[in-house]
């Protein structure tokens, strides 16, 4: 142990015994102006004293074997139970009663504290005021003592890897401790972004000879799917989403075209969300799609779409309720104040979408619902859908997506689509009634990020 410490922990245990030497005579006492010679005879006149005051050889022999001493003269450490006792409070039970026979105090037989107790109460109380009055002494706690014991050939090379200060009281870092120090503060993100990247394929061969008939086919499906969403973790949340999917489908009986477009689509959705209560959000959502290319009807030249035509954008102000349980995930957004715009660029393919006379546009007031849901039925199993409606109160158009992803490994997946439509605001094919659908079921590879 360092000098300094010796002598800091000898003042300690004076300290400690110094109530039990209280009625000794007065010159025993150690003297404010007096020097470590002083201090030191005085010591030894303390240990003295002690001895005469309790002049019992079963309790000199306790004192000397009392373990508990470590803690005066061992490294300072601030022990959990020096703490504990002095939150105990005072015994409630007499320590002392007056002898019968003689004319003393002695120790209470009700009490359960012996003079051994004693003896630990008064170090527990020093230690405790001495790790008050100077914490900087205390190197350990007692649970960093404990993960620090060392053997006695070890302990010569102790070093004092860590003080009990700066958990007490926090130290300003002076300019001069702080050259070289490379501190890095970093924002919080509220941003996730998510990716996804397909390409898929099927084919199908069927013979000339064939009984059934029918022809032989080849389709090739990209896709790309980007979300970048925001969430403040307390008020806000922006979701925002962009997908595109193009298919071809080469069509042998289609002597006009070597292939067709069997999907094409371009949409981007923004979606502000602004905390109400619990699960329910303020909405405000913006929608736009449309495609790239021109899609030929068979064996003609005549085509049903093309770029901006149509151009689909929808407004809307509502609430949306957002829940997420287990692996099961349900965005329901309801916009009973909603606007449609549709626009053509070919005034020719206008009636295909409800636009009438020459006009390019069409403009729609009414309200929206959206249900979107994510589901994963097993580790290789995911099922989204999305159900969209929207209605003038005059005509109504809904569409129901749904994609079932049967994942074989990390990059290559099997794909089910299915897409329903109803719009009875377009003139119906004969044959046929205001629902359409299409499906597709393709393998390939797939990438997420």
């Amino acid at each position: 142990m360092k000098k300094g410490n010796r002598f800091f922990m000898s003042t300690l245990y004076f300290l400690s015994i110094t109530p039990m030497i209280a009625d000794l005579p007065e010159k025993t006492m150690l003297s404010v102006d007096s020097g470590i010679e002083e201090l030191v005879l005085q010591y030894e006149i303390a240990i003295d004293g002690l001895v005469a005051v309790k002049n019992t050889d079963n309790q000199i022999n306790d004192t000397e074997m009392n373990p508990r001493f470590i803690r005066l003269f061992g490294d300072p450490v601030l022990y959990e139970s020096s703490v504990s006792n002095a939150l105990k409070g005072e015994a409630t039970v007499e320590l002392y009663e007056q002898n019968k026979s003689e004319d003393y105090l002695e120790l209470s037989s009700e009490s359960n504290l012996t003079y051994l107790q004693e003896i630990e109460d008064a170090i527990d109380k020093t230690m405790l005021v001495a790790s008050v009055m100077h914490p900087e002494k205390f190197s350990y706690t007692e649970k960093n003592f404990k993960e620090n014991i060392m053997t006695v050939e070890s302990v010569q090379e102790q070093k004092l890897v860590g003080s009990i200060v700066p958990q007490i009281t926090p130290q300003e870092i002076l300019q001069d401790q702080a050259v070289g120090v490379d501190m890095k503060v970093k924002k919080p993100n509220f941003w996730i972004t998510t990716g996804e990247a397909s390409l898929q394929f099927t084919q199908n061969y069927i013979s000339g000879n064939w009984s059934q008939g029918g022809e032989s086919s080849n389709t090739l499906l990209s896709g790309f799917v980007y979300s970048a969403n925001y969430n403040d973790q307390n008020k806000v949340q922006w979701d925002n989403k962009f997908e595109a999917k193009l298919g071809f489908t080469t069509t042998p009986s289609d002597e006009k075209h070597n292939y067709r477009i069997s999907t094409d689509l371009l949409r981007v959705s923004s979606k502000l969300l602004l905390k109400a209560i619990r699960s329910w959000n303020y909405s405000f959502d913006v929608q736009s799609k449309t495609q790239t290319l021109r899609a030929y009807q068979n064996n003609s030249t005549n085509y049903t779409s093309a770029f901006l035509a149509p151009l689909e954008t929808s407004v809307g102000i509502g609430m949306d309720y957002k829940k997420k349980h287990n692996n099961f995930d349900v965005s329901i957004n309801i916009a009973p104040l909603s606007y449609r715009y549709v626009y053509v660029r070919e005034k020719s393919l206008g009636g295909r979408y409800g636009i009438k006379g020459d006009h390019r546009s069409l403009q729609e007031f009414g309200s929206k619902t959206t249900i979107k849901h994510t589901w994963k039925i097993t580790n290789n199993i995911t099922w989204k859908s999305m159900l969209e409606a929207f209605t003038s109160y005059e005509k109504m158009i809904a569409n129901w997506e749904n994609t079932f992803d049967f994942a074989v490994s990390k990059y290559l997946s099997t794909t089910l689509f299915m897409h329903g439509r109803f719009d009875d605001g377009v003139k119906r094919k004969p044959g046929y009634n205001y629902f359409q659908f299409k499906e597709y079921l393709q393998f390939g590879l797939k990438y997420t990020w």
